[in-house]
């Protein structure tokens, strides 16, 4: 069952540089109790999107439908938004040293959270709390409620904004590039509890990434955002197995790999184009190595192919593989 569907998001800002067309036209939905993984480069619109979702995006011309369970949230009021995000949509937040409030301890924010969904009294908001600390396997919990922010390390401080995204059990969580900031050992630790948690609170996920090793362990489907576009959308199990995008293969051929030992390691030439200035025709033709004229001229609509979508020239006919 389809619990958001995005149609033909565009969110751009005027700036002084001029037209900033941050996302332009994006759709995707979500389902149930699944996660949806968003992958790409830094400067692509992943989360510009999921913010735009949130209704923490301001000062932007936005255009397009969000519908969440057949509200519409495009045109509600920030009040209504209130009732929604950080109840019924929740987010965790890229990076977890900044994104507490140094001057309140841990447990005042948690509890802040608690009171105004929940609509409970402190003393019950502050044993649902140090119980949900539990739940993200906070060693002392009641004493860590009442430490600050700076008390604690990255890994703890990821997992404490985790409890605060469920603990409303809320029915989508936007996870903006949670494991970012944390070392290898300390991100699969959070990657294996999040999958925990998730499947206990039955909490659909839409996944901000751009590392493809995190997307194999937790995403179902897996959308590839390029230049404010979407450019391919597969399971993961395809997507790993037979990518369609030129762009695609290149994220994929980039992962450090054993063979690549005392090898150079493959890469995407170029960077991504600033949205003032998209590229005409395919916005990836600048940095394809397999563009042919038609990529500069016009811009591919998605085409079906084996459950897969792709927007690529390479895949309509008369299109060499």
């Amino acid at each position: 069952m389809k619990l958001l569907e995005v149609k033909d998001l565009k969110v751009h800002f005027n700036t002084l540089d001029g037209l900033v067309k941050a996302v332009d036209g994006v759709s995707f939905t979500l389902n149930e109790q699944e996660t949806l993984a968003i992958v790409g480069e830094s400067g692509c619109g992943k989360t510009v999107t999921v913010l735009t979702i949130l209704g923490l995006i301001k000062k932007a011309i936005v255009s397009g439908s969000i519908l969440y369970r057949g509200v519409e949230l495009t045109k509600i009021s920030q009040k209504e938004f209130e009732e929604i995000r950080g109840k019924k949509i929740s987010m965790i937040f890229q990076e977890p040293m900044s994104s507490f409030d140094p001057l309140y301890t841990v447990g005042k924010q948690m509890m802040e959270v608690a009171m105004k969904h929940l609509k409970i009294d402190e003393e019950r908001a502050r044993q649902l709390c140090v119980d949900m600390l539990k739940k993200v396997q906070i060693p002392l919990a009641e004493r860590r409620f009442d430490e600050y922010p700076h008390q604690m390390s990255g890994g703890m401080l990821q997992r404490i904004m985790i409890a605060i995204a469920l603990l409303t059990n809320p029915d989508i969580v936007i996870a903006d590039e949670p494991t970012t900031a944390l070392d290898v050992t300390i991100q699969a630790q959070v990657l294996n509890l999040f999958k925990q948690l998730q499947k206990q609170y039955k909490t659909s996920v839409i996944f901000i990434t751009h590392d493809l090793g995190v997307v194999a362990e937790v995403a179902d489907r897996v959308h590839v955002m390029y230049a404010g576009k979407i450019v391919e959308r597969s399971d993961v199990v395809k997507l790993f197995k037979q990518p369609l995008h030129p762009y695609t293969k290149g994220l994929l051929e980039s992962r450090l790999k054993k063979e690549y030992k005392n090898k150079k390691l493959p890469f995407i030439e170029g960077v991504v184009p600033p949205p003032t200035n998209w590229p005409s025709g395919c916005r990836f033709h600048p940095r394809c190595p397999k563009a042919m004229e038609i990529c500069r001229r016009e811009e591919p609509v998605e085409v079906q192919l084996n459950g897969s979508s792709v927007a690529c020239w390479l895949y309509h006919e008369g299109g060499a593989r």
